[in-house]
């Protein structure tokens, strides 16, 4: 975790106003990116931030410290629960669940709280007991909906909960204000990646559904979010959407020239992760239609 997303840590427990911590150092937009981690500040103005934190300077570095061993290990569990997922693994999922909420009870940390339930809801989804989703998706939607701006971590956390939402539970969540947010131009890498990532699967959700005919204004949304020029990720992500939608639209040979395009690129650019995902959507989205 950079200085930035600490430092919004400490001033939210504390009750204390960005106004207050960043006067004469640096403006509300550029503020806004320090403690989202998208930048860096200069030693003496973290020093400044730190005194109008009320705190010691080594007492911020044991915290700084603390936070980093704290966040490493979350990563540490939410990669091997999406693993666990991804390979259907019921067993790993119930014992990964268990050591979760477990540390969520000793660091009483949200991000903690939150994987245990996403665990919690994966392990029912494996098991097919769908319809005992209601606390875990009611406490995740009341978690997001009450977050202002949403960052990386809350679009993703849509993202890996998506399985439990239907039709009418996303548009309450991305209301007018969120698809304004959503079409922002303050993105780094990681966040526009989110954003694409996001709406990709959503679009890829309703397409399985045979619902997106009603919802084409997403595509709209996805082709807004800036993204930098180098980001071929969300590029080729965009790419792959468009040739889906082409193809839910019935101009089969457009669209599967720009699908089979853009997984040439993946191919050629090694990022074979990602094409991976593409190809495992495309196989989706192709055996739902058979089915329906």
């Amino acid at each position: 975790m950079s200085t930035g997303e600490i430092v919004r840590q400490i001033r939210l427990a504390k009750g204390l106003r960005t106004k207050y911590i960043y006067n004469g150092l640096m403006t509300q937009p550029t503020s806004s990116e320090y403690e989202r981690g998208k930048s860096e500040v200069k030693i003496s103005k973290l020093i400044i931030i730190i005194e109008r934190l009320n705190l010691e300077f080594s007492e911020f570095i044991f915290l700084f410290k603390r936070e980093n061993d704290r966040f490493l290990l979350y990563k540490k569990y939410h990669q091997r629960l999406l693993r666990a997922f991804q390979n259907s693994n019921e067993v790993e999922l119930r014992l990964i669940h268990q050591n979760i909420m477990n540390l969520a009870e000793f660091n009483k940390l949200t991000r903690f709280t939150n994987l245990g339930l996403v665990a919690s809801c994966m392990i029912k989804e494996l098991a097919s007991e769908k319809e005992s989703f209601s606390f875990e998706k009611t406490s995740i939607t009341e978690y997001l909906i009450g977050i202002k701006t949403w960052g990386k971590y809350e679009y993703q956390l849509l993202v890996e909960t998506l399985f439990m939402y239907n039709e009418n539970d996303l548009r309450q969540l991305l209301d007018q204000q969120r698809c304004k947010e959503l079409c922002n131009n303050q993105n780094g890498a990681s966040l526009g990646q989110a954003k694409v990532k996001l709406l990709a699967a959503i679009i890829i959700k309703l397409i399985k559904l045979n619902q997106y005919k009603e919802h084409k204004d997403l595509l709209a949304i996805l082709n807004e979010i800036k993204i930098p020029k180098d980001d071929l990720y969300s590029k080729f992500y965009i790419s792959f959407i468009i040739g889906l939608d082409l193809f839910e639209g019935g101009n089969l040979a457009e669209g599967t020239k720009i699908i089979s395009t853009t997984l040439d690129y993946c191919q050629e650019f090694k990022m074979n992760s990602l094409e991976q995902e593409l190809v495992e959507n495309l196989k989706s989205c192709l055996a739902s239609k058979l089915l329906s």
